[in-house]
């Protein structure tokens, strides 16, 4: 009764304007609280007040427990749909990846097909565009569009998901407007215009980065070219779990380690290193996050802009598109003290640019300019997941 009355009463079956409500979330498993919710799903399947209504629950992979599985077969029975929720983190190569595929996506929809035959055509396959603040793209030497494509592609063409009902992806908030401008390109590509080769391929983007070497600094310095203010003012650290406050999700060492500089009043603290293997004519991405080392030690939660310069020579830059922009951590990835009532606050940088050569070069410094500091003296920040790939752009 309590759950029925809860459904039934909220805004999706009482607002006309309404088609339903999607609840989340569900998983696998025999909670004692299933019969119950089951029952309620018929209850409502049986009101005539609801007839036009749907009920989507939001749920893990949830054959092959004797309660969970008899709530999905009632949403099934009921006419409704549910969306299965598949986030997939970037794999370190092409092969990798495609194992990863057929072992989370295709053995696990056999299994859903094994236990529920008439699965596919209730399902939505639900996929992640998380990028920003919550973010699968926990590679920058990996493009997450390619991993993106590759996962449609996947549905596209493996029968396991033949009839499948629908595709989504989780969730627009994560995720920066690129990303999202892909995702819309891939529900035509695959979707709406049935096909099924990669779309990646049309535009020229690579699964590998090679623009890049040492983004993540997991190979200490190598690859820049490192000019410090003074002796020890640059230098490469690392933290465990900070990819994780950071986004990266799931938990990964990817990530832990970071360029350190602290800020001199003299000179600044300037990395480098040659962009290559440009395309003239291309537009490109560069991404990097920043943070406060002293507020990361010392637990200080601190909302503010790093002064920081990035200046890349040789390349159109397209002001209009890029942003320095201040982002917390997500809710449920917490370190130390911080959680998400105390935050701990990053910098995003994004920069857009046109090449104009095979290759341009990337400059980093902890002075706005080169006359100017712009930030406290001796304030210590922290950089890493410096990325550079094709960006996707159609006018």
């Amino acid at each position: 009764d309590e759950a029925y009355r809860y459904w039934s009463e909220s805004p999706g079956f009482e607002d006309p304007l309404l088609d339903g409500i999607i609840v989340d979330e569900f998983g696998g498993g025999d909670d004692p609280r299933y019969p119950p919710i089951t029952e309620s799903i018929r209850r409502i399947r049986q009101d005539e007040r609801f007839r036009d209504k749907v009920f989507y629950p939001y749920c893990g992979s949830m054959y092959g427990s004797k309660l969970s599985g008899e709530f999905i077969k009632a949403v099934i029975d009921s006419g409704y749909r549910f969306a299965w929720e598949r986030y997939l983190r970037e794999q370190p190569d092409e092969e990798t990846a495609a194992e990863f595929l057929r072992r989370t996506l295709s053995q696990e929809m056999k299994g859903w097909r094994k236990s529920l035959p008439e699965c596919a055509q209730h399902m939505i396959l639900c996929l992640g565009y998380l990028v920003i603040t919550e973010s699968l793209n926990v590679d920058p030497r990996v493009d997450y569009k390619v991993w993106m494509d590759m996962q449609f592609h996947h549905l596209a063409t493996d029968p396991a998901f033949s009839g499948l009902y629908g595709l989504m992806e989780y969730t627009s908030g994560y995720a920066d407007e690129e990303t999202v401008r892909w995702a819309a390109r891939l529900y035509r590509h695959y979707a709406l215009e049935g096909r099924t080769e990669l779309l990646s391929k049309r535009y020229g983007f690579k699964y590998r980065l090679d623009h890049i070497r040492n983004p993540d600094f997991d190979e200490d310095l190598a690859g820049w070219t490192v000019n410090a203010a003074e002796e020890g003012s640059i230098a490469v650290k690392s933290m465990e779990g900070y990819s994780w406050l950071q986004g990266r999700y799931p938990r990964t060492h990817l990530g832990d380690t970071f360029l350190w500089m602290k800020r001199n009043s003299r000179r600044p603290n300037i990395i480098c290193q040659e962009i290559k293997n440009l395309r003239p004519g291309q537009l490109y991405s560069m991404k990097m996050i920043t943070a406060d080392y002293k507020d990361l030690r010392e637990g200080r939660s601190v909302r503010r802009k790093h002064a920081i310069s990035i200046r890349i020579d040789g390349v159109e830059l397209i002001p209009e598109r890029c942003f320095q922009s201040v982002i917390p951590n997500n809710y449920a990835h917490r370190l130390g003290p911080f959680t998400d009532k105390h935050k701990f606050w990053f910098n995003y940088h994004w920069r857009v640019f046109r090449a104009k050569a095979p290759s341009a070069r990337l400059t980093i410094s902890d002075w706005t300019s080169d006359s100017e500091p712009g930030g406290p003296i001796g304030q210590e920040l922290i950089l890493n997941f410096i990325e550079v790939q094709p960006y996707y752009w159609e006018d």
